[in-house]
């Protein structure tokens, strides 16, 4: 469904880590930073190529690691309007840790699911249940992880996001633990079928976004195999990603128009 040109959609783009972001900032016009503490966010206007009028509305910020920062961040950039504007969808997009050997380094996961690993609270309730959801799993909206799955596999396709490799959908964990032990990442693999990556702050800020009943996307580039060698090579890729992170985020704002703005809640 495509936006009215004189009423830009708000996205609100989170990462954990500056180099996440790439050069997104440098890409806004009219910025304006706002401050909570030592958070800061980041708004402005994106211009599709030849376009006269602002395209989009963005707002940013990295939140650091783990999931306090994480809903920290996204609470707040959940409560930014811009120029009058409140946020129509959070988007977070980072690294992971592969927990399927199929993926490899630069390969991209869209979780149609988010899990929180250390989440515990038996004898009270099972295993993994977030006792203020009474649910395990957190599931996203269908419609935004397909727009963005295919938007991203056309752009690789076309040549237009190189060092990309393949995009896989499914069950991403997210726990207050760097997953650099092979029998972590095999424990937890058995205990949770399917489980694509692990990560620090997805499931935090998918659990923040669908309280407040504002659509989210998360979208992971696998960095390592959350194996013994996990933290040499995540710093060594993040060096390579940085430069990057702007070609995966502007694939998908290119595609802005055919973006499900009207879907709000997973089905």
């Amino acid at each position: 469904m495509e936006k009215p040109p004189f009423n830009p959609s708000h996205i609100g783009l989170l990462c954990a880590m500056p180099e996440e972001i790439g050069a997104t900032l440098e890409n806004l016009q009219n910025p304006i930073e706002t401050h909570w503490g030592d958070l800061r966010i980041t708004s402005g206007e994106w211009y599709e190529h030849g376009e006269n009028c602002p395209s989009l509305y963005i707002s940013i910020a990295w939140s650091g690691w783990g999931k306090v920062s994480a809903a920290r961040a996204a609470t707040r950039l959940l409560g930014t309007y811009f120029k009058g504007k409140s946020i129509d969808i959070i988007l977070f997009t980072g690294v992971a840790g592969a927990a399927n050997s199929t993926l490899k380094q630069w390969d991209i996961v869209i979780p149609t699911e988010l899990v929180q690993h250390d989440m515990d609270a038996r004898p009270l309730f099972p295993r993994y249940v977030i006792p203020a959801l009474k649910q395990e799993r957190i599931s996203a909206i269908n419609k935004w992880v397909e727009w963005a799955s295919y938007a991203i596999k056309d752009s690789i396709s076309k040549k237009h996001c190189k060092h990309f490799g393949k995009v896989e959908n499914g069950l991403i964990a997210t726990g207050d633990r760097f997953v650099a032990e092979k029998s972590l990442i095999d424990n937890l693999s058995k205990e949770l079928p399917g489980l694509c990556a692990v990560e620090m702050e997805g499931a935090a800020v998918a659990q923040v976004a669908y309280q407040e009943k504002v659509p989210w996307l998360i979208v992971r580039i696998i960095s390592d195999g959350a194996d013994n060698c996990a933290a040499q090579n995540f710093n060594d890729f993040l060096k390579d990603y940085k430069k990057s992170s702007w070609d995966l985020i502007e694939t998908l704002l290119k595609k802005y128009k055919t973006a499900p703005w009207e879907e709000k809640t997973a089905k």
